[in-house]
């Protein structure tokens, strides 16, 4: 996660990455994150699933959040919430250091690198290799932030003509009946 490359552009990992994240590990390691959780566990968990969601699409990478649910009496249940995260509450017994330590072994060779997101150091130690690395809450969070800057610094210095408007996707007839419009107006 620490290859810059070219331009403002945010990092970039090489095809077949996938980022596992401890929910609660990174809301718990956020001052923002943990004044949400204070008042709602529910808009802390949407929060940080929208910042890793944002960070999955804008990097190009899998993303897996996952939230220790082992107190539920219920069985796993997996919610997709877009086309690169998944959100994981573990089941029954279950918790998200385990389910991490259990997908990392499952899954170490369909990736080329899986990044574990964890302040939790024995689980670290278990998972660690070449293919397999850990990154704490608090770097992570400045990635995705690191990541934010730069494109907000892209969308703010490209050239006001680059971007599509919506009469570029109209038919001529009808951008001229707008414009007829318009005129009418004012």
């Amino acid at each position: 996660m620490n290859k810059r490359t070219q331009g403002k552009s945010c990092h970039k990992f090489n095809q077949g990455t996938a980022v596992l994240v401890d929910g609660y590990n990174v809301i718990h390691s956020s001052s923002r994150l943990k004044k949400l959780l204070k008042r709602s566990k529910y808009q802390a968990q949407e929060k940080l699933v929208r910042l890793v969601s944002n960070y999955c699409c804008l990097e190009g990478v899998e993303g897996y959040v996952v939230f220790d649910a082992y107190r539920r009496p219920c069985l796993d249940a997996k919610e997709e919430t877009s086309f690169k995260l998944k959100v994981i509450f573990t089941g029954k017994g279950e918790t998200a250091d385990s389910y991490i330590e259990k997908f990392v072994s499952q899954h170490r060779s369909c990736y080329d690198y899986i990044y574990v997101i964890t302040s939790d150091y024995s689980q670290g130690m278990t998972v660690v290799d070449e293919k397999i690395l850990v990154l704490s809450p608090e770097n992570f969070l400045k990635e995705i932030e690191s990541c934010q800057k730069a494109l907000r610094e892209s969308c703010l210095f490209s050239s006001p003509g680059s971007h599509p408007k919506v009469s570029d996707y109209l038919r001529n007839e009808v951008r001229k009946k707008l414009e007829k419009i318009r005129r009418k107006l004012s």
